[in-house]
């Protein structure tokens, strides 16, 4: 081999190997493992908390700008004595425990809104002693009933409570805020600081229902995002469970049938053809047994089809049609999902038939109202006159336009039509209202099938 080769071939070689040990995977020594793990959950957290965290910077930064706090050189509430000021280190080491409790207030304003509040209230403990405050803790505070005015308007009244207390005492007295011009009050005179006190309320009020309003509108539009998937899902479902009953319809009908026939056919076939030699009874046996097994597996198939409606909801079996007698039970499982059901009147025995599209028209309106009418309360009125049996749900509708049927308000119409009732579903006075009719007719043999 030539020198010259020889030389580009050791070069390349340790070129390769610098660029194997640079993409090797970096591996994480057991001790370093703790480390890495609270970095993610901490980048998680960031992610999750953008609003906070973006919030958190603001008042720091305002904290940062505002100049060195220092005793007022002359306040009336203190006698108009003059106290000398404190030392430089001691007014740095309180403004860092200040800044880093405020900020640290913020950031975890949403997870823990007590601890946030008490955190942007710690720095105002030396007020007493300074006669002053840097405004930031003041804007620390208000930004705490912000972010928790976005979780609800219960959790922000701690935090909005605590602002307009302080902007009361701040209003109230001559007592100076340090703003990053410089010492500012609220007013030389009684009537410009009730002025600045009016200001104040009205600002932080509008600025904490603004956020908790958008806040709430977000959840909302979650919330009607989340039922759409839901809808789509269910439909879903339903055509999966209609195109499974369609086929185990067909299997039944069709396929069923003629393998059936063929069993029979091969088994009767040595009594309608006695010349038939051993051979071919024998292989007509096989015939009939074998269409016999493949009955049976038809059957294990038919089965699995025929369970898609109770598979759905994750049950074993195929579930029992439900009757009047279980609206009880719905109405009941409505409540435990937290949603507000009153309800008055009562059936008494009702027929199968009229019971079950009784259950799912309440079935339906409690779903709609869900979906439409989220956090509202419905009224439930069960209705019985002769032989006329049927039922009216209100709940608060969102304006006034047409009810649009959906599908399940025309299957719902559908089934009521079919047993001879009638259905609507109107607005009346800013409330949607459904009303179901059916005819009720219990005979003596109709009382078997009765649920009470």
């Amino acid at each position: 081999m030539l020198p010259g080769a020889e030389k580009k071939i050791r070069r390349r070689t340790e070129v390769d190997g610098r660029r194997a040990r640079h993409d090797e995977p970096m591996t994480t020594t057991p001790e370093h493992r703790p480390v890495v793990s609270t970095l993610r959950t901490v980048i998680t957290w960031g992610r999750r908390e953008v609003g906070a965290v973006v919030l958190a910077v603001v008042v720091a930064g305002f904290l940062l700008v505002t100049p060195p706090l220092q005793r007022a050189t002359y306040v009336p509430s203190a006698g108009g004595t003059l106290i000398t000021p404190p030392g430089t280190w001691m007014l740095s080491v309180v403004l860092l425990v200040a800044g880093v409790s405020v900020s640290a207030g913020v950031l975890v304003a949403r997870r823990h809104v007590l601890l946030a509040t008490a955190l942007t209230l710690l720095p105002f403990v030396v007020v007493p002693w300074w006669q002053a405050f840097a405004w930031g803790w003041l804007l620390g505070t208000i930004t705490v009933a912000v972010l928790a005015a976005t979780i609800s308007w219960r959790s922000a009244v701690l935090p909005y409570a605590a602002s307009l207390l302080i902007v009361a005492v701040y209003c109230g007295t001559e007592l100076p805020a340090v703003l990053p011009i410089g010492f500012v009050t609220a007013g030389q005179t009684q009537g410009t600081r009730l002025v600045s006190l009016a200001l104040y309320v009205v600002a932080i009020t509008a600025v904490v229902a603004t956020s908790g309003s958008i806040a709430a509108q977000v959840r909302a539009r979650q919330d009607q995002l989340t039922a759409r998937e839901q809808e789509k899902h269910a439909l879903r479902v339903e055509l999966v469970a209609g195109e499974r009953a369609q086929v185990a319809r067909d299997l039944h009908d069709v396929v069923a049938h003629h393998v059936s026939l063929i069993a029979v056919r091969a088994e009767s076939a040595p009594y309608q053809h006695p010349g038939l030699d051993d051979a071919a009874k024998v292989v007509l046996a096989e015939i009939a047994d074998d269409a016999r097994q493949a009955l049976g597996e038809l059957r294990q198939v038919l089965v699995v089809l025929q369970r898609a409606e109770a598979g759905s909801t994750g049950s074993a079996g195929r579930a029992p049609q439900p009757e009047a007698a279980d609206v009880d039970e719905l109405v009941q499982s409505a409540r435990d999902a937290g949603q507000q059901v009153a309800v008055a009147g009562e059936w008494g025995p009702v027929p199968s038939a009229q019971g079950y599209v009784l259950y799912r028209a309440v079935q339906e309106g409690l779903t709609n109202a869900r979906r439409h009418a989220p956090r509202s309360a419905v009224e439930l009125t069960l209705t019985r006159l002769g032989s006329t049996i049927g039922l009216t749900m209100t709940n608060p509708a969102r304006g006034t336009r047409a009810v649009e049927p959906g599908r399940g308000i025309v299957g719902m119409r559908e089934r009521v039509e079919s047993l001879g009732g009638t259905m609507t579903a109107r607005v009346v006075a800013e409330h949607f209202e459904l009303t179901v009719t059916l005819p009720v007719d219990i005979t003596t043999e109709q009382r078997a099938e009765v649920s009470a």
